[in-house]
């Protein structure tokens, strides 16, 4: 792993981002200048019309606007990854004085923060297969097929299974923790003993952003209002005399913009749920 990775210098914390420790080499998508350039062919019609709206301009919207907010609110902008924490990093001047973690930049939200105290999978709240009807507490002499029926067996495993789940919530290793989105500051708000394991969304690569269709057609819309914002606000004289019709440049274009949040908005977000089983 590289030192500074995502700002963030991993050897002195102890680390890993595990999805990140091989080169990326099958990552789809396009450049910021390639996405500029279909922005532009969008404004000038192909190069009917002469550029209205610069570049620069274009590159700053990208960078300052639609990516964070696209990384807030697009659930395939961003992908769960794990993190570790080794327990020595507990000791470090950082932590001892201030009591947080700054984590790397690419990190968009922390779900859970997760003791490692136990290689066992059942210390992460799996029952299964230990409780089925042939395995386990229920395969007991005077619950066999002589004495009652499979219906009963079924109802017994259930009511062990819902049993098991309420001890799993007396025992869960998760920590509570405070995370601050803009300064990546992880604060643990009870004491640590052992490694810790983040689980957490963490931002995919630009490039990837600017490939999907949704974002090209939010920045097309929404440079379509700039650009009709800078002819409303200047008296551009175009050559052979003719005129932009801002008003409808405007409106075409947060017509598209307000699709593209329609359709973000109206998404079903199934992986965001925890479920408890």
């Amino acid at each position: 792993m590289p030192e500074g990775y995502g700002g963030f210098n991993t050897e002195n914390y102890g680390m890993y981002h595990t999805p990140q420790d091989t080169p990326n080499m099958g990552v789809h998508g396009i450049t910021v200048e390639q996405l500029i350039d279909i922005i532009q062919q969008d404004l000038t019609y192909s190069g009917l019309f002469p550029k209205i709206l610069p570049d620069k301009d274009i590159k700053r919207v990208i960078r300052e606007i639609a990516l964070p907010w696209f990384y807030r609110n697009y659930q395939f902008a961003v992908q769960k990854s794990y993190f570790y924490i080794g327990r020595e990093n507990m000791t470090n001047d950082l932590y001892t004085r201030f009591k947080y973690f700054i984590l790397p930049i690419e990190i968009e939200n922390v779900i859970r923060l997760i003791r490692i105290d136990n290689p066992s999978l059942f210390r992460l709240g799996i029952q299964a297969p230990h409780l089925s009807i042939n395995l386990g507490v229920t395969n007991q002499p005077f619950l066999t097929s002589f004495v009652t029926t499979a219906g009963d067996l079924g109802v017994y495993r259930s009511i062990l299974s819902a049993f098991s789940d309420e001890i799993n919530k007396l025992s869960r290793p998760s920590l509570k923790f405070n995370f601050n989105h803009n300064n990546k500051r992880l604060q643990i708000l009870t004491d640590v003993t052992t490694d810790l394991m983040i689980e957490a969304w963490v931002r995919i690569e630009p490039d990837a952003i600017f490939d999907n269709e949704l974002f090209k057609q939010y920045m097309i819309g929404y440079s379509r209002m700039r650009m009709a914002d800078a002819l409303l606000r200047f008296n551009f004289n175009m050559p052979g005399g003719f005129n932009y019709n801002a008003a409808e440049i405007k409106s075409s274009g947060k017509e598209l913009y307000d699709s593209v949040l329609e359709k973000i908005k109206g998404e079903t977000k199934n992986g965001w749920f925890l479920m408890s089983r």
